[in-house]
């Protein structure tokens, strides 16, 4: 094991792991408008480090748009979004960077470059670490492994389905070790046995170093555990938020809840 140098640069601290007990993820009181309509109406959500949550509501509830603020990718109109304590719109450029590289993503439109194959695509993350060649490919095929795309070093994205495209954007996700993960659009292009297989491996991933997962999806609930937890998200409020064995007991008497349980949203 090589040492840490006894110097770091903000960049690295940035990159270190958060203090016990602040939230990986944070949002206070997010606003975002979208041609003056405010698709995000003051949602506020903390989730812990080695939580899973599943983010659920109707298309156009705001799902995608409040995952894109996390990521960076957009700024709110108001309010606060923090990652693993800190307030992405005060960091420095550098800063937010090199925090934001503790983040791994899976986007609903699909992200992987098409000019690449797999394995040079599972490789783009890992080349700003500091990490030794061999090692990269290492990382890269234990992924592989992890994920059942043994065999598909070589392919194009092209030249797959859009299930085992899924498969490889999740170990592109994967493949640097993040501290989160969101993942947009849970069950795009993959089935239920597929999902369920999914995150039983990101279960174990929770359980061995802390991996934080936020994922996305219209109404599917049968891919998460009972006492797993539930953000309900209309028209850009949160309207619940609790265990999946919570919202089934609380469905009966929200309409709302109701809808969304019997997928007629």
């Amino acid at each position: 094991m090589v040492a840490r140098p006894a110097s770091v640069s903000a960049s690295e601290r940035a990159a270190e792991p958060a203090p016990t007990g602040l939230p990986a993820l944070g949002l206070s009181g997010v606003f975002q408008h979208v041609a003056g309509h405010a698709v995000l109406n003051g949602v506020s959500l903390s989730v812990q480090a080695k939580e899973s949550v599943l983010l659920i509501g109707r298309n156009g509830a705001g799902k995608s748009l409040l995952m894109r603020l996390v990521l960076g990718l957009d700024q709110p109109s108001a309010g606060q979004v923090r990652l693993f304590g800190e307030e992405l719109s005060r960091l420095p450029s550098r800063r937010a960077r090199a925090l934001r590289r503790r983040v791994g993503a899976v986007l609903q439109r699909g992200s992987l470059l098409d000019g690449l194959t797999v394995l040079e695509n599972l490789l783009l993350p890992l080349r700003a670490t500091r990490m030794p060649r061999a090692d990269m490919a290492r990382a890269a095929r234990l992924v592989m492994t992890q994920l059942q795309l043994d065999g598909m070093e070589n392919h194009l994205p092209r030249a797959l389905s859009v299930g085992q495209r899924r498969r490889v954007e999740l170990a592109r996700a994967l493949v640097h070790r993040p501290d989160l993960l969101i993942w947009d659009g849970l069950t795009d292009g993959l089935d239920l046995p597929a999902v369920r297989e999914i995150f039983a491996l990101l279960r174990a991933e929770m359980e061995v170093r802390g991996l934080t997962v936020v994922a996305t999806d219209n109404v599917t609930l049968e891919a998460i555990l009972p006492e797993e937890r539930v953000v309900v998200l209309d028209r850009g409020r949160v309207l619940f938020d609790g265990s999946r064995s919570a919202l089934e007991a609380a469905a009966p008497s929200q309409l709302e809840l109701r809808y969304l349980l019997q997928g007629r949203w």
